[in-house]
């Protein structure tokens, strides 16, 4: 609802939410549910320092922080590089195939996976949800050195390799969570090929435990450099630059799957053409609904200043399929220290994550 996206806005702006319950909120305003894997909430990697060898961590230097600008895909220019000529093959491609022989979802896109889906919620949750990961792995888990190993090698993987650009889930951010990071079911989840076994994450040197590590996260969070940039992130997520001519020249845009709503599902001839529609897109990973029609305004703007920010409920886009399609847990299943997800009870209600597992915006 419109209101509640301005109030939210209003309360950030006036610093009376924090950046962590702020993006708890969009979340669930754009439909992002901690009970549905393929649309489960979206959280930025901020730090982009993962500690060498009796190495502090300083929140002052802005050399420590990803730039919340750019998407994954676009952090590293070699890497970038690639994906653009793939790009542009693709556009000269469509253009000799001509617009009577081109199909909206076989039009250009930039990268080819997305930075949320099940795959990589169960990723990073795989030590609290293994039967869930056994499920999507047909029985087994996945070969160890594809695993959730280590922080620093996950976020050099979404740096590097053309076929990861995940971004993070809340629980890197409440130290309230911190057994995602523990092996304290003692899986047996294997060795590396160099030999190191695959037990509890490795964090970096600047970490105490894996409680300090995510107090660190979550201070860095809601730092004041992390704060100056978050409105350029929302808006790659939630905002002015997620989809259209704005996402292709922020070098944000995704495979057309990504994008699948309800005027695509009509579009289709049969009911199992879109039900393997809704299928892949709900694993290969959805955008978010667009929630935000101008630029997020950053601390120190004016409320006023930003009428007509928030998208009109009858334009916001919807990619809410049913149950059939969705990826779903319940808040027994999403095991935690406290049985689930920390929030207070005003920030539960006012984000729209509650006990029953309900969200008021589905």
């Amino acid at each position: 609802d419109r209101n509640f996206v301005e109030s939210a806005v209003e309360l950030w702006l006036s610093n009376q939410l924090n950046n962590f319950e702020y993006l708890l909120i969009l979340n669930s305003a754009a439909g992002r549910s901690f009970h549905d894997l393929s649309r489960y909430p979206v959280f930025p990697w901020v730090l982009s320092f993962y500690g060498d060898e009796d190495s502090m961590l300083d929140l002052t230097n802005a050399e420590n922080f990803r730039d919340l600008s750019k998407p994954m895909g676009a952090l590293n220019g070699d890497r970038y590089d690639d994906f653009k000529k793939r790009y542009d093959s693709m556009v000269q491609q469509h253009k000799s195939h001509g617009a009577q022989h081109n199909h909206h979802q076989d039009a250009p896109f930039m990268y080819g996976t997305h930075y949320s889906a099940p795959g990589y919620v169960l990723f990073y949750l795989l030590r609290v949800m293994p039967e869930h990961m056994l499920c999507l792995q047909t029985g087994k888990f996945d070969v160890p050195d594809r695993l959730f190993f280590s922080m620093q090698s996950t976020y050099e993987s979404a740096l590097s390799n053309n076929a990861d650009l995940k971004e993070l889930i809340p629980e890197f951010y409440d130290p309230d969570c911190f057994d995602f990071l523990i092996n304290s079911m003692g899986l047996q989840l294997g060795n590396l090929q160099t030999g190191e076994r695959v037990d509890d994450v490795v964090l970096p040197s600047y970490a105490k435990s894996a409680k300090d590590f995510l107090r660190k996260n979550r201070a860095a969070l809601e730092s004041d450099q992390c704060t100056k940039h978050l409105p350029k992130w929302i808006d790659l997520i939630f905002g002015i630059t997620s989809r259209g001519s704005r996402a292709k020249s922020e070098r944000n845009l995704f495979h057309p799957m990504s994008y699948l709503g309800p005027v695509d599902l009509d579009a289709l001839r049969s009911d199992e053409d879109k039900n393997r529609a809704e299928l892949q897109a709900t694993e290969f990973g959805i955008v978010p609904d667009k929630l935000l029609r101008k630029e997020h305004p950053g601390k120190g703007d004016s409320w006023e200043g930003t009428e007509g920010l928030v998208m009109p409920d009858v334009l916001r886009d919807s990619y809410n399929f049913g149950e059939s399609s969705s990826i779903r847990i319940t808040q027994k299943e999403h095991i935690g220290s406290n049985g689930g997800f920390s929030l207070d009870d005003s920030i539960a209600r006012r984000s729209g994550v509650t006990t029953a597992g309900t969200n008021p915006f589905e």
